[in-house]
C-alpha cells in the first residue's frame, strides 16, 4: 500500500526563555476561550456555571479583614493563599492560574510564541545564551551559544535583580518590532551590539524525525500542544517519502503531555481499522467520552516501538496506552509517571484562570493510569485490578502508569542532580578559556564540584555509573550541535533507542516478542 501524500508545512523548533513547567493533560485546545468548538469539553464560562451558590463566607470574611483590621494586608497575597489551599485539598493538577502564567501557559501550548529564539541560563549575575534556533532571529544575526548578554536595548541586565521573566519581558516586548543587544562573545575581550527583529516563532514538538535504518523512521515528541500532530504528519512525509511502508520507533520519555485531541489524532496513525477504542473519559458530573481511531491512516506503518520513562506522563500515557492494550507495539524504558487526570480550564474575570480535574481517562483495557494520591483532606487509592490486552490477553495492572513490556533503567535520569551545573560550567570555560571550541583536557571533576559548589546550592551525590568524562563531552556536544546532530551522536549511549531497533529487526512480528504479563 502506497503511502498517501500530504502538504508539507513549515514548521521549525524554537527553544523558550526560562523553564517550562509540566502540562499535563487538558481537555481544550487553549484558555484564551474563544476556540470553544474545538475542545473536547467546552471551555466553561460563568454563563453556563453558577457561581452564586454558598453563603458568600469567604469574601465576607475578606471583606471584614480588609475593612476593619488592625494592621496593613496584602490582600491579592491573601486571597492567593486562599485560593490555593482550596485546590490543595484537591488532587495533584487542580491549580489557579495568574493572569501572567496563562499567557505563558498559552504561547507553549499554542505552539507560537514571540521573542528572538534563544534559550538563556544564569551564572552568578549573567545571563549567557544556552542555544539558538535556526532561522529566528537570533540566529540570522549573529548570535551565538556562550554570549553573554549586558543589555537589551538602553536596560542593564546583569544584575542580580534581574530575573529571568524580567529578562523575558524584555525580549518579548510586544510594543516592539525590534531590539539591540550588548553582548559579549566568549573570544572577544570588548562588547559588541546585535540589531535583531522580535518575531512570531514555531514551537517545535514533533520535528526531530530521521531515519535509523532504511526502513526504520524515529521521531521524538517532546509534547502534546496545539499544533503536534500537524508537526507529526510532517516528520511523517519526511522519513516516508519514496518507501512502500515504514517501521516507526517513538520516543516519548519526558514527554508531559499536552492537549487530548493532539495525542488521540497520533496514535490513530497507528490502527489501520476504524473505530478501535483509544482511550474514554469519565468522571462523577462528566458523561462517559469515547475516543475511537478513524481508519485514516496515511502511512503504512508495520512494527512499532514507543520508548517511555518516568517522566512520560498524561497525552503520552494514553498513546503508549493504546498500543499496549491492543498490543499493536512493544512498549521499552521505565514506568511512566501515572498521570490519568483530565483538566477543564475555567475562565475567572481577573484574567486568571481555575484549572480544575473534571474526569479520569482510561485505556481500551479499562486501566486507570492515575496512581494514588492524597491531600490535606483527599485520598484517592488507585485502582490496582488487573486487566487483560485485547488481541493476546496479557495481564496489565492498573492504577501505577504504564508499565513497559521491556524495563530499562534509563541511568542518566538518576545522575542529572549530579550534572544539572555541566551547561553553566562549560560556558563559564569558554569565557575562562576564552574560545567557544572546547576539548575533553578543558573539562576536570574535581574543577566542576568546586564551581558548582560556589555558584549555587550544594551538589548532589553522584548516584550512578556515568563517569565524568563521558558526561561532560556528551553535555558539550548537545550545547553545540544541532537537535538532529546530537540526536544521531546519543545513539551510541541510549540503551533503550538500541533495544528497540533490535527488536524492530528480529524477523518475528512484534506480536510473537511480546511478554505474557507486565
Amino acid at each position: 500500500m502506497p503511502i498517501k501524500p500530504r502538504k508539507k508545512l513549515r514548521l521549525w523548533e524554537p527553544l523558550i526563555v526560562g523553564v517550562a513547567a509540566a502540562i499535563g493533560l487538558l481537555a481544550g485546545y487553549n484558555m484564551d476561550f474563544e476556540n470553544k468548538n474545538k475542545s473536547m469539553f467546552a471551555i466553561s464560562s460563568a454563563s453556563n456555571i453558577d457561581t452564586n451558590q454558598g453563603d458568600g463566607r469567604i469574601e465576607e470574611v475578606i471583606r471584614f479583614i480588609e475593612s476593619t483590621y488592625v494592621d496593613s494586608i496584602d490582600s491579592e497575597k491573601m486571597t492567593l493563599n486562599v485560593i490555593n489551599d482550596l485546590l490543595d485539598d484537591l488532587d495533584p493538577h487542580s491549580s489557579y492560574i495568574t493572569p501572567d502564567e496563562l499567557s505563558n501557559h498559552n504561547e507553549k501550548m499554542k505552539g507560537v510564541y514571540r521573542g528572538i529564539g534563544i534559550e538563556t541560563l544564569r551564572i552568578r549575575d549573567t545571563f549567557y545564551v544556552a542555544s539558538v534556533l535556526p532561522l529566528s532571529g537570533a540566529a540570522k544575526n549573529g548570535l551565538s551559544l556562550g554570549a553573554a548578554i549586558l543589555k537589551v536595548d538602553d536596560v542593564v541586565v546583569n544584575d542580580t535583580e534581574i530575573t529571568f521573566d524580567s529578562l523575558s519581558n524584555l525580549l518579548t516586548d510586544s510594543a516592539k518590532e525590534s531590539l539591540i543587544l550588548t553582548i559579549k562573545e566568549p573570544h572577544q575581550s570588548s562588547t559588541s551590539e546585535i540589531h535583531m527583529d522580535i518575531s512570531d516563532i514555531t514551537v517545535s514538538s514533533a520535528d526531530l524525525a530521521y531515519l535509523l535504518e532504511d526502513d526504520i523512521a524515529y521521531l521524538k515528541m517532546e509534547r502534546f500542544n496545539s499544533n503536534t500532530y500537524e508537526q507529526f504528519i510532517e516528520s511523517m512525509e519526511k522519513v516516508t517519502k519514496g518507501k512502500e511502508q515504514i517501521h516507526l520507533i517513538l520516543d516519548l520519555r519526558n514527554n508531559p503531555g499536552g492537549y487530548l485531541p493532539q495525542a488521540i489524532k497520533v496514535v490513530s496513525q497507528l490502527f489501520e481499522k476504524k473505530g478501535k477504542m483509544l482511550t474514554y473519559t469519565k468522571g462523577l458530573n462528566r458523561e462517559k467520552q469515547e475516543y475511537r481511531s478513524t481508519g485514516k491512516t496515511f502511512y503504512n506503518i508495520k512494527k512499532v516501538a514507543i520508548l517511555i520513562n518516568n517522566n512520560s506522563a498524561s497525552g503520552s500515557e494514553i498513546v503508549a496506552g493504546a498500543v499496549q492494550d491492543w498490543d499493536r507495539g512493544i512498549i521499552l524504558g521505565e514506568k511512566t509517571y501515572g498521570k490519568g487526570l483530565v483538566q477543564e480550564i475555567f475562565p475567572l474575570k481577573n484574567g486568571g484562570a481555575l484549572r480544575l480535574t473534571v474526569a479520569k481517562y482510561y485505556t481500551p483495557s479499562g486501566r486507570l493510569i492515575q496512581k494514588s494520591y492524597e491531600s490535606e483532606t483527599n485520598e484517592f487509592e488507585a485502582d490496582s485490578a488487573e486487566v487483560k490486552t485485547k488481541l493476546l490477553a496479557r495481564t496489565m495492572p492498573s492504577g501505577q502508569g504504564i508499565l513497559p513490556d521491556v524495563i530499562i533503567d534509563q541511568q542518566d535520569e538518576y545522575c542529572r542532580g549530579y550534572y544539572n551545573f555541566l551547561d553553566h560550567y562549560q560556558i563559564s570555560k569558554m569565557h575562562q578559556l576564552g574560545r567557544r571550541e572546547l576539548v575533553s583536557s578543558d573539562f576536570r571533576q574535581l574543577d566542576y564540584e568546586a564551581f558548582a559548589r560556589s555558584h549555587y546550592e550544594q551538589l548532589p551525590v553522584l548516584e550512578c555509573d556515568l563517569d565524568f568524562d563521558t558526561a561532560a563531552i556528551r553535555n558539550y556536544e548537545k550545547l553545540t550541535l544541532s537537535t538532529e546532530d546530537y540526536a544521531r551522536y546519543a545513539y551510541q549511549y541510549d540503551e533503550t533507542l538500541k533495544a528497540a531497533l533490535e527488536y524492530i529487526n528480529n524477523p518475528k512480528p512484534i506480536i510473537a516478542l511480546l511478554p505474557d504479563k507486565n
